[in-house]
């Protein structure tokens, strides 16, 4: 039964009460299950129906405790806070149901008129529970260790935070013990055993974590914006982007309840090594892309195609090592930035739907025979592909050269010939305003474009640049910039339809699971930006260490672009600006002039289409480029914070 959702109408409790009467009595014919067991009223056919009143839900909370582990160090083991939705009527008809899960170190900010005056919590913040519980599924919130009522520490990724979260999937599997608040045995012998968890920024990276410990009984994972490796979150090759970000991280979430969690504050700052930027050991429990061999959960990834918080190779370089194992997995890729799927509405949860019923509730519907990817192209709209990277992907090397008097240099697959070039860059770093007007000589870049393109070409997967450069400082820093050059109609962002309230599922006067609807807002710009990757000259050989640069030296460096599919248009062009960056926001940078040797330099792409770029294009033609398609990523610290607990919420 498809539901109904008037775009402009508040569904009220009565509409939604005779929606699941009706969803109730037409499941009594329906197949309930594929197993021997109670009739399940919330199955119809090969999907999960709304059969449950959530009025009629049971809300409880547990301490889980988290089996040898006493990080903050007070001599008693740590217990994680498990918030708990689940169906009343199941409950009453014994029939077990599977667990969606919401980690998150963020609830502390939750109001206080969530919880009641036993502290149990009423109002879930989310969509998930209204929508889920009344189609037989329970919804648990945990407040990750260290945080909020949760004892322990946190250490912003690694083996405190993601212990305690896995052992809420042991509790569920009855492998650990939880207590009630009263000091009672708590038992899950409500639960499947089965438990899927979901969450957006660092409540989708706790989802990568818990996976990567191959954990039994988690069925299957939804990171959305999430990390797949906090070095790569706070670092583009070597360069750190904001200050002593780690402890920043850290104190953000931290309930600071003993002087141990306080102390890890400056611990973890001091071992993030900020002052040179290098990788160390101490990043490897934080980097999930090292234990992906021992992921046992499908995994359904998603990630905006703009995201400057988490950038794009988290999901990228993870879904890479997720491939290389065949590991059960679905992509959707939106142009947004820092956003959850939700903020696409029905795109998101009519595919979202489908997986969980088929992941946690053993429903055959064919959800894994359907298209591996959904992405939403440049023009906002929306389609499903086989698979991703997209078919037909080649690495397509391209050569940089800048013939003698030409504006600007030229991309082609043609033999590079040309004299280097230096550009300047200040002691600030450079903005997206830098790519504009690409065929007016500037001294702060260095600009290669390809020739017009004769038909569509498509980026999809990870690119690389290859550079051979001097610098007259001991060090500085390299921005390169994917541009597609041309006129188009482009995704800006996704905003609230004004005067519209939608429900999703079931719900009260206390959390209505109702939301306004959303639109996709587009505009013409002749440029866009498709990638920006960062990374520090003086990490040339490694990333584990940084090299003072000596003047008039050749340095060879190589890194790998972020993550991306984006279609440049006939007649569009292919665009790539490199700029000069300060190395280290820690340590004073007064500017550098890099000098660029274009014959030992590349850009490598994945490449769907070979295109016709056998030759440099000399033409001295001005390439019209004034205005860009969205705008300038956020750099403040504070700002991304706040974008994390927002798209968290």
């Amino acid at each position: 039964m498809r539901r109904s959702r008037p775009r402009t109408a508040f569904r009220t409790g009565a509409a939604v009460l005779a929606a699941t009467v009706l969803a109730s009595a037409a499941s009594l014919t329906a197949t309930a299950s594929t197993t021997a067991g109670p009739a399940k009223p919330f199955v119809q056919g090969t999907k999960t129906v709304a059969a449950y009143d959530y009025d009629n839900a049971i809300h409880e909370r547990v301490e889980v405790e988290v089996p040898g582990v006493d990080g903050d160090a007070n001599g008693v083991k740590d217990r994680v806070t498990v918030d708990i939705v689940r169906p009343g009527e199941a409950d009453q008809a014994g029939i077990d149901v599977p667990v969606i899960v919401q980690a998150s170190p963020y609830y502390a900010g939750d109001p206080k008129t969530y919880f009641d005056t036993d502290g149990t919590r009423q109002v879930f913040g989310s969509w998930l529970d209204n929508y889920f519980v009344p189609r037989g599924y329970a919804v648990a919130f945990v407040d990750m260790p260290g945080t909020f009522r949760s004892t322990g520490c946190s250490d912003v990724g690694a083996d405190l935070e993601v212990l305690g979260t896995k052992a809420v999937i042991d509790w569920l599997n009855n492998r650990v013990p939880g207590y009630s608040p009263s000091g009672q045995r708590a038992k899950a012998d409500w639960s499947t055993g089965k438990a899927g968890m979901i969450g957006v920024s660092w409540n989708g990276t706790i989802a990568n974590s818990v996976a990567s410990t191959g954990v039994r009984g988690l069925e299957t994972i939804v990171p959305i914006a999430a990390i797949s490796s906090w070095y790569d979150y706070t670092r583009g090759f070597g360069v750190p982007f904001y200050d002593e970000y780690m402890g920043f991280l850290h104190d953000y979430v931290s309930n600071d309840a003993s002087p141990r969690c306080e102390q890890l504050t400056g611990e973890i700052e001091q071992d993030s090594d900020t002052r040179t930027g290098s990788y160390s050991r101490w990043w490897d429990p934080r980097n999930y892309r090292l234990d992906a061999s021992k992921v046992k959960s499908s995994v359904y990834v998603v990630h905006g195609l703009g995201d400057e918080n988490v950038k794009t190779r988290h999901f990228g370089e993870w879904w890479d090592e997720l491939a290389k194992r065949d590991v059960p997995r679905k992509i959707f890729l939106h142009q947004g930035v820092h956003l959850d799927g939700f903020s696409f509405r029905d795109e998101w949860v009519d595919k979202l739907h489908p997986w969980f019923d088929y992941w946690l509730q053993g429903l055959q519907n064919g959800v894994m025979q359907t298209p591996q990817a959904t992405v939403q192209r440049e023009d906002g709209s929306f389609v499903d592909e086989p698979r991703w990277p997209a078919t037909g992907v080649r690495s397509t090397k391209l050569n940089l050269s800048k013939p003698l008097g030409a504006k600007s240099g030229d991309l082609s697959i043609a033999a590079a010939s040309s004299d280097p070039i230096s550009f300047t860059g200040t002691s600030e770093p450079s903005e997206d305003t830098a790519v504009l007007d690409p065929t007016t000589p500037k001294a702060d870049r260095a600009v290669f474009l390809s020739n017009d393109l004769q038909q569509a070409v498509r980026m999809s997967g990870t690119g690389k640049v290859s550079v051979r450069v001097k610098v007259n400082k001991v060090a500085a820093g390299i921005k390169a910039r994917l541009l597609d050059y041309g006129t188009a109609t482009r995704y800006r962002d996704v905003t609230n339809v004004p005067n519209t309230r939608v429900c999703w599922g079931d719900g009260n006067a206390l959390d209505t699971g109702c939301y306004a609807e959303t639109q996709i807002n587009t505009a013409v710009s002749d440029a866009s930006v498709a990638v920006r990757t960062l990374a520090d000259i003086g990490h040339y050989k490694s990333l584990e260490r940084k090299e003072s640069l000596k003047s008039g030296q050749w340095y060879d460096l190589s890194f790998e672009l972020n993550a991306d599919d984006v279609v440049f248009a006939a007649g569009h062009r292919l665009g790539l600006v490199l700029t000069v960056e300060p190395d280290n926001p820690s340590v004073p940078f007064t500017g550098a002039t890099v000098t660029l040797d274009p014959t030992r330099s590349s850009l490598t792409l994945p490449l769907t289409t070979a295109p016709d770029l056998a030759t440099p294009d000399t033409s001295e033609a001005r390439v019209q480029a004034t205005s860009l398609a969205q705008p300038e990523p956020e750099s403040d610290p504070a700002e991304l914070m706040r974008q994390f607990v927002e798209a968290s919420r």
